[in-house]
């Protein structure tokens, strides 16, 4: 099963485990702003968002992924995610599904309004 990394809880899980080393940055301070990112959003819906690909996601956790952790922080995980080449993931596929989540779960927060 290919996962998003939508959460930096889990990529620091990860990476803390000693599995992946961290690559390096993208662009200057692009690990500051995942970490940032990381802390608006619960370990809890971090870890659903993760399982996202063939799994639903709450629509609690919809609300704070939209409302909390926003668009922009959303495709920064997808691209950190993308970036672990010991994951060996289709890139093209997790971009998919991540608009795919990401659209789903705006359709989500709305209905919560």
């Amino acid at each position: 099963m290919v996962a998003l990394l939508s959460s930096t809880i889990a990529a620091s899980m990860i990476v803390a485990a000693g599995e992946f080393a961290i690559p390096p940055k993208p662009e200057p301070g692009f690990y500051k702003t995942v970490k940032q990112c990381s802390m608006k959003i619960s370990d809890q819906c971090g870890r659903t968002i993760v399982e996202a690909v063939l799994e639903d996601i709450s629509k609690q956790c919809c609300v704070e992924l939209v409302h909390g952790m926003g668009k922009l922080c959303h495709d920064d995980f997808l691209r950190f995610y993308v970036s672990l080449p010991e994951l060996g993931v289709d890139a093209t596929h997790v971009y998919t599904r991540g608009i795919q989540v990401w659209n789903n779960c705006v359709r989500e927060a709305a209905s919560n309004i």
